[in-house]
């Protein structure tokens, strides 16, 4: 039950840089580098100066052996005058040593050796080195025997104890010294590692400004030379940029071949409808379809023209567009004497479709215009990237079964001239752009009109 969790916290907390991962990866390895590449140093420099000090403290061993002598009364004993190291003379010296007999007692002790008891006596010409905690010091034991001229073997160990002060204080100054340019080289090498990610990922950074510019249509396509890796991505991307482009032509070129097809054979049946010798009934039934014919025509051609999400689309000033409409509604509105009001700042830009937005704002501006009393307001801001639109009038608002209304050919209004199919063209080229039309009421009284397109 472990796994899915512990998968669940590295999907969270995973970077989505990728020179984000590059750096944490690296640092990562550097550090586990370099912690194991210290540790194993102190450990090698530790081991290294204890073998020094065990050397050192056998040399002097070795060079008490060679002042032993017999005293008067038959024991072995070191001549003080011929105590080979000048510190073992020196009360304050951290340097000691004794010689202890077989029974434990010493026959002979350096100024500075204390009342110690006699350490454990290894086997004879056995060496013992270790560091004993109280003092804290370094203890070099070895045993021999001795035969007199009487005959008389007996058995004595050589002491030798060095404070390990200094032995810390090396080992300290050598931990600084290691971590200090171990962190030093770390860091250095971290800044080198930045740099190479810097110069690796210079043609990612240069394909995203290229692309940006085919956003703005400030360039057709992807020109510049590319790695090996990015070639194959970068074909990629053009080929789909020009199918894309090629696909939107023959989609326009063969509505325009069909929408005027259709043209010449509607305009004779209006001819028919406008015949004084058929009946007034028939005429006004025959005229209103025909009217009917025009607009799911025309409804159903703006339909499949809508482009959709189109992919690195050039975003288009919205405010120019929403004037243009607003201007045309106030002559078509005049009667009603309709207001609108932008909201919209001049330099809010859109990606998407030129057409695509002129009939989904054009369409909420009638809507609101028509079902309205006179009043019309249009806002047009980012949240993040999602696009919102919001168009709001003072009218009777939307019945309770709203949604119903995003089917072709429901009215709120029934009364009202047109088809019905102004928010079922909006709900339809909203669903190509892949967002959400939303409908409520508007602070002023009537309908509001939300439409939420992804930046």
């Amino acid at each position: 039950m472990k796994w899915p969790i512990l998968g669940t916290v590295y999907a969270r907390l995973r970077p989505q840089s990728l020179r984000t991962r590059l750096l944490v990866a690296a640092t990562a390895v550097l550090t586990a580098f370099f912690l194991i590449t210290g540790v194993a140093l102190e450990s090698a420099f530790g081991d290294s100066a204890r073998q020094a000090q065990q050397d050192k403290l056998e040399g002097i061993v070795y060079s008490l052996l060679a002042a032993l002598g017999p005293s008067a009364s038959g024991e072995l004993t070191i001549s003080t005058t011929m105590v080979p190291d000048a510190r073992l003379k020196s009360a304050a010296s951290s340097l000691q040593a004794a010689l202890f007999n077989e029974d434990g007692v010493a026959v002979w002790r350096s100024v500075n050796f204390g009342d110690m008891s006699a350490p454990k006596m290894p086997g004879i010409d056995q060496w013992r080195f270790e560091r004993i905690d109280d003092p804290d010091a370094f203890q070099m034991s070895y045993s021999f025997r001795w035969i007199d001229l009487a005959d008389d073997p007996r058995r004595y160990n050589v002491v030798v104890m060095e404070d390990a002060s200094s032995f810390r204080a090396q080992l300290r100054a050598y931990r600084r010294a290691l971590w200090t340019w171990l962190a030093v080289c770390g860091i250095g090498l971290l800044g080198v590692q930045v740099l190479v990610l810097q110069w690796g990922l210079a043609p990612l950074r240069k394909l995203i400004v290229e692309l940006r510019r085919i956003e703005m249509g400030e360039q057709q396509d992807i020109r510049a030379e590319y790695p090996d890796e990015l070639k194959p991505l970068t074909q990629g991307l053009n080929a789909m940029i020009q199918n894309e482009r090629n696909q939107q032509t023959r989609y326009r070129n063969a509505l325009g071949d069909l929408a005027h097809s259709l043209k010449t054979p509607l305009a004779v049946v209006q001819g028919i409808t406008e015949d004084a010798d058929m009946p007034r009934t028939f005429r006004l039934t025959l005229g209103e379809q025909v009217q009917s014919m025009q607009q799911i025509t025309g409804y159903q051609l703006r339909k499949a023209a809508a482009a959709g999400r189109r992919t690195l689309a050039e975003p288009v000033q919205i405010r120019p567009l929403c004037e243009k409409l607003v201007s045309a509604l106030v002559k078509v509105y005049a009667e009603k004497n309709a207001r609108f009001d932008l909201q919209i700042d001049p330099r809010l830009r859109l990606r998407a479709e030129s057409g695509d937005l002129f009939e989904l704002i054009g369409n909420l501006l009638d809507n609101a215009a028509k079902y309205g009393n006179g009043k019309v307001r249009l806002s047009v801001h980012h949240e993040g990237r999602t696009a919102v639109i919001e168009v709001a009038d003072n009218g009777p608002g939307f019945p309770e079964d709203a949604e119903a209304m995003l089917e072709r050919g429901v009215r709120a209004d029934m009364k009202k001239p047109g088809q019905g199919i102004g928010l079922a063209a909006v709900y339809d080229l909203v669903r190509a752009y892949e967002g959400q039309l939303l409908l409520g009421t508007s602070d002023l009284g009537g309908a509001q009109v939300t439409v939420r397109l992804p930046g």
